[in-house]
């Protein structure tokens, strides 16, 4: 703590500051920051209290006026998210669409906030022409929308990330300690730069105090260039054990997901975008970050060893005290979340995609179901007679005037639950990308959850991938 008369440390916003990457990253610059650690998990802000240098604060990032709160009165912003973990009991979506939206929200808070700089870190592009994983193209949209605004933004781009506590080599240790035999799809032999813990936290720390390296993207790769196939034997070799292997010539993505998430003991939603990104090569390309950290580069050697304990068993990630927590509190509140990307008519905005919405559901179902809007902007989809309400939506005060956001609180109807905080419909727009994001968050459904999930919420997605569809129709003419 800054002592009297003295200037305060700067205030870093970190959002992911409960993950593997960002609790190492706040040991490593605790002494010259203070940081506000964002995460939605109120398990994880109670057993972290707060800390001379840490102020955590619950935060859904997916509420844009809830990021702008959160990052009000810092100066700098580290974004570690990665959506690949459900965070309601019905996710419809992929995690390219909940990353371009989460990362949106960021950028518009960070701006209004005024924030001066921004790290992301990011994940390995390949040198090549051939068609990216989804995994890759999404990091690389995210730090595009990242930088659509005034903030200055620094990329470091890294690959496998080793180190205590880290699900990459967790996932590579459990491998080795359980599986003497092998069947090794082709994405194994790929090569790929892995890199330690300690030198990301390094390169950080060099961004945010040296000016020079603000505002650009460095490559990260301490350990030599190998492939899966040479990590796993290399990593058998310091445990003691043998490892024999059954090549097989095609990728497999949707089996090996499985059999690697099971006896890695990693969810089946991390694995599957690591393996597709390994289908590349991936090697970092040398710049004036790497060479500043010449000399400091962690082995591969030294990696595995602080990342194991005496018995050789990988140290728990941070977060594995309350994940299970989260997950069964998650699955009580019964909510809902749904993002879909559609395609956005040229010189449309929020307000109309919205407007559009309502018109073509009422249309779509003969009159059934319709919506109308009163004076105030309150909309009410209800049956022909106009009784009962199924849904009633109020416009929220964060999106009024803006083209390119249109949201609405669910504030009443039959088929939805009084909750606090309320679920939101919401239209985003983003016209660069030629798309909009319709997304529902917290939605809470009146039916019981089993037919819910079998009726309601699965004609709410076919709905939605009408409409888009009913947008391209709209985007040709």
């Amino acid at each position: 703590m800054s002592g009297p008369g003295s200037t305060p440390k700067p205030l870093v916003a970190i959002a992911g500051a409960s993950g593997f990457v960002g609790t190492h990253l706040r040991r490593h610059l605790e002494g010259g920051y203070r940081f506000r650690a964002l995460t939605r998990s109120a398990n994880v802000a109670e057993q972290n209290p707060d800390r001379s240098n840490t102020e955590w604060r619950c935060c859904d990032l997916y509420s844009l006026p809830q990021v702008a709160e959160s990052l009000s009165g810092c100066e700098y912003g580290i974004y570690l998210v990665h959506s690949m973990e459900p965070s309601s009991r019905l996710v419809q979506s992929s995690f390219e669409d909940t990353d371009l939206l989460l990362a949106d929200n960021f950028i518009r808070a960070a701006e209004e906030a005024g924030l001066k700089h921004i790290i992301y870190l990011s994940g390995l592009i390949p040198q090549t022409d051939e068609p990216l994983s989804p995994h890759l193209r999404s990091r690389l949209e995210v730090e595009n929308v990242l930088r659509s605004r005034s903030v200055q933004v620094t990329v470091l781009r890294a690959g496998l990330i080793f180190g205590p506590g880290g699900s990459s080599f967790s996932l590579l240790i459990n491998l080795v300690r359980r599986l003497p035999l092998m069947l090794l799809p082709a994405w194994v032999r790929s090569k790929t730069h892995s890199v330690d813990i300690r030198n990301v936290c390094q390169a950080f720390q060099l961004c945010l105090e040296e000016a020079q390296y603000s505002g650009q993207n460095f490559d990260l790769g301490g350990h030599r260039p190998m492939s899966y196939r040479e990590m796993i034997q290399q990593t058998a070799e310091l445990l003691g054990k043998s490892a024999h292997f059954i090549n097989f010539p095609l990728n497999c993505f949707g089996l090996s997901k499985h059999w690697v998430a099971l006896f890695g003991s990693v969810p089946p939603a991390l694995v599957g975008p690591l393996q597709e990104s390994l289908q590349h090569d991936l090697e970092a390309r040398p710049s004036a970050l790497t060479d500043a950290l010449e000399g400091k580069w962690v082995s591969f050697e030294e990696s595995f060893h602080s990342s194991v304990d005496q018995s050789g068993r990988p140290k728990p990630n941070p977060r594995a005290t309350t994940r299970n927590l989260d997950r069964q509190q998650i699955k009580q509140a019964r909510r809902v979340r749904s993002v879909q990307r559609m395609p956005l008519p040229a010189k449309w905005n929020a307000q109309q995609i919205a407007k559009e919405y309502g018109v073509w559901l009422s249309r779509r179902f003969g009159g059934v179901i319709r919506a109308s809007q009163d004076g105030e902007g309150i909309v009410r989809f209800t049956l022909a007679g106009g009784r009962p309400v199924l849904l009633e939506l109020t416009p929220t005060s964060y999106s009024l005037g803006s083209e390119r956001r249109c949201a609405f609180y669910i504030t009443g109807g039959v088929l939805s639950r009084k909750v606090d905080p309320r679920g939101r419909l919401e239209f985003r727009l983003f016209p660069e990308l030629g798309c909009l994001i319709a997304s529902i968050h917290g939605f809470a459904p009146t039916l019981p959850w089993t037919i819910y999930s079998l009726t309601q919420a699965r004609l709410h997605l076919r709905v939605m991938r009408a409409f888009g569809k009913h947008l391209q129709r709209q985007s040709a003419k």
